[in-house]
Parts: C-alpha cells; sequence; structure tokens
C-alpha cells in the first residue's frame, strides 16, 4: 500500500490566468498591510498612504440609506440606475449650466473605478495607445493593461502643470486615448479651463477620446473652480466623464459612481453592467440622491479643513532640508521630492515605515520617472499630520 502511494503523481491544474500577469499588487494597500502588521505588534503608526476622507458620511445622507432599507428598496435596480439619481445628477450638472440627460448620458455604477473599467472595456481595443497624464494613480496602468492596450505616461511639468508640448509630442495614430484627472493623484495640480481646451481641440484632431476623472473636482482651494470637460465638450464629441461619491461626501465605502458620456458608450457600458454587477446597490443609490439633492455644506467644512492641513503639511515639508514639496490647489495630497537622499521610493518608503511609523505611498506607483517622490496624503487630523511630520524632519537628516 505505501509503495502504491508514493508512486502516485499529483498534478494540480494552474489556475492563474495570464491576465493576471497584469494585475500587480497596490502599492498603496502593500504598505498599508505593512503598516497593520506592525500596529498589531504595538507600533505608533502615522497613517499618510490611504487616500480616503477621514470624515463621517453625513447625517442625512446615512439616515437616508437606512431609511432606503427600511422601506424595502434592497432588490435589484435598472442597470443605467435608479431614475431620481439619474434624475439628481442631471440636475447636479444643470445646477452648473452644463446640459446632459441623465437618462441618456449617465450609468449609475458600484464606485468610481467601475466606471472607469466598463468606460476602458467598452471604448479600447487590443493594441492602443492610450496617454497618461504622469503622475498618475496607477490603478489606471493595471486597467489599461487588463483590456490588452498600451499604458503611455506623458509627464506633466516639475510645477504639475500641463506640459502641451510634451503632449503634442506624444500623440501618434495608435493612440485611442488620453487620461487625465483633475486635481490630480497623486500631485493635487490642477488643469485649468484652458489646458481642457488644449485637450480638446487635440482630442478632436487627432481623433481619440478624453477619459475626464473628476472624482475630486469638489475638493479645490484658494477659490479655483475646476472645469469640468462637460463645459468644453458639451456634445460629448470626445469625452467620457467619471465621477462619484467617495471623496467629496465621504462615502469610500458605500461605492457609487457614475459616468457621463455619449448614448453609444454609455449603452456600451450599461450592457456590460447587465452582464457583471448588474446594478449599483439599492440603496446606496437613494443615499446617492440625498447626497446630490440634500444640504451640501459639509463639502464646504470639508474644503475649509482640508486647505488648513494642506497648508500646514507643505509648510512643514518645506522646513525639511533635502526635501521640495509643492502647495497643491487641490485633492488631499502632497508630493514631495525626495532626490536629495538618493533611495528608490520603495525603499525609502518602507524605511521611514519601520524606523518611525510613517506609513506613506511610493511615488514609483504613479509613474516609473517619480521614483524620487513620496504621496502623503492629508486625510488625517492636524495633529497626527504635526506628530508624523516631527518625527519626520528628526528622521530624514540622519539619512543624509
Amino acid at each position: 500500500m505505501n509503495l502504491f502511494w508514493s508512486s502516485m503523481v499529483v498534478s494540480y491544474m494552474d489556475w492563474t490566468s495570464h491576465t493576471m500577469e497584469r494585475i500587480p499588487e497596490s502599492g498603496t494597500l502593500r504598505m498599508f498591510d505593512l503598516a497593520k502588521k506592525l500596529e498589531r505588534n504595538g507600533k505608533k503608526i502615522y497613517h499618510f498612504e490611504v487616500g480616503q476622507p477621514d470624515y463621517p458620511t453625513p447625517d442625512n445622507i446615512a439616515k437616508a440609506g437606512i431609511e432606503a432599507i427600511t422601506k424595502g428598496f434592497t432588490r435589484y435596480t435598472p442597470a443605467r440606475g435608479i431614475p431620481p439619481l439619474l434624475d439628481a445628477i442631471e440636475d447636479s450638472y444643470k445646477s452648473r449650466n452644463i446640459d446632459i440627460d441623465g437618462s441618456k448620458h449617465v450609468i449609475v455604477t458600484p464606485g468610481a473605478k467601475m466606471a472607469l473599467f466598463q468606460g476602458f472595456l467598452s471604448s479600447l481595443d487590443a493594441g492602443d495607445d492610450v496617454l497618461l497624464l504622469a503622475p498618475a494613480w496607477p490603478t489606471y496602468r493595471v486597467m489599461i493593461r487588463t483590456v490588452n492596450a498600451k499604458p503611455v505616461d506623458v509627464c506633466m511639468k516639475p510645477d504639475h502643470t500641463l506640459n502641451e508640448e510634451a503632449l503634442k509630442h506624444a500623440i501618434a495614430r495608435t493612440v485611442s486615448a488620453l487620461i487625465i484627472n483633475t486635481p490630480n493623484n497623486p500631485s493635487g495640480g490642477v488643469l485649468t479651463k484652458e489646458d481642457m481646451k488644449v485637450i480638446h481641440d487635440l482630442a478632436m484632431d487627432h481623433d481619440f477620446v478624453v477619459f475626464s476623472d473628476e472624482i475630486y473636482e469638489m475638493l479645490v482651494y484658494e477659490g479655483f473652480k475646476q472645469t469640468s470637460m462637460l463645459e468644453v465638450d458639451p456634445n460629448l464629441e470626445r469625452s467620457l466623464i467619471i465621477n462619484g461619491f467617495s471623496k467629496t461626501y465621504a462615502m469610500t465605502g458605500w461605492r457609487l459612481g457614475y459616468a457621463i458620456g455619449n448614448e453609444e458608450t454609455i449603452s456600451n457600458m450599461v450592457r456590460i453592467q447587465q452582464n457583471t454587477t448588474s446594478c449599483a446597490t439599492s440603496f446606496v443609490q437613494y443615499a446617492g440622491v440625498e447626497a446630490l439633492t440634500g444640504d451640501q455644506s459639509s463639502i464646504e467644512r470639508m474644503v475649509q479643513e482640508y486647505q488648513k492641513r494642506r497648508d500646514e503639511i507643505t509648510r512643514l515639508f518645506n522646513n525639511i532640508e533635502g526635501v521640495g514639496c509643492i502647495n497643491p490647489m487641490g485633492a488631499f495630497y502632497v508630493f514631495p521630492d525626495f532626490s536629495e537622499y538618493g533611495l528608490s521610493s520603495t525603499t525609502l518608503a518602507e524605511l521611514i515605515l519601520k524606523k518611525i511609523g510613517v506609513c506613506t505611498t511610493p511615488g514609483v506607483a504613479f509613474g516609473a520617472k517619480y521614483d524620487n517622490f513620496l504621496r502623503f496624503s492629508y486625510a488625517t487630523s492636524l495633529p497626527e499630520i504635526r506628530e508624523g511630520m516631527e518625527k519626520l524632519a528628526e528622521f530624514l537628516p540622519t539619512l543624509l
């Protein structure tokens, strides 16, 4: 019997597809996991790595979600989204003098990531080149590679403004799309209305699509007003707008996003949703209606507090020897340059996490040319920012 079993060869099926070769782990969540492991061992961690508001979802929105559950709104909805939310999205843009038809031009999705992915699936073909204004959120590259297209970085200027000449130089016949994100994750840089017009004109001249990720559009400072691509492309000839509720309304865990595009693109995305997630969560959509139609004062309060934090973290960084940090105009990130330290961003990030408990995200995650940078989220309290930066200011000179 023993001889029989020892002679058997057990073979196992390889369950991993070739697609998985194009899907790496998240650089941000990898650092988060390392930090959590250290926390479990008793180390104090200062979390600057995860980009989510530290505010609770406003009470009126949370109550609307709970009320929807108690009323039995827990079943499937139309794949496109519930009519009250489509109407609320339409009205929110009309209040800004932007005319869309919610029943034709909008799809509601389980988070803005899903809106992006559906947009890529419906618009990109294998072998297409897709331009990214870099530094860029790493998930864009993963999604592009997943559909067998090729991401191509176009670096912004050192002050995180549009490099028009670099963009024009990068455009080729194989370019089918450009992804813009303004305000930008990770830099907090913004595109002006003039920049958006330049981008739209290039899209018209060279026949490519602009995916405009506008998830941070309300988180802007010093009176700046973020222009939507809808304002320069009102007929949606070349644009797909991605937006959601996570950042503006502190609803990251609710997973609610949407896309605005031409009828053909949105119809294609509806077909994808019908065959994948079916719909966004029913009662969450009702919470979304309240978010758009209810009290908006929470946004102003958050923005005012974020601006205080931005000013403080930038000031503290610029007092540290060997660090350069631009004061961003939007979002809740700073992207300081640590070139003088001569270390890769991954090495530096892991070093400061293990030594002093300050957790951040390596810049290389946002583009190969940003391996001297680290991203810090200031969606955390002022005392936490000051204490974490104090530890960083004491530790970094020891590396020089």
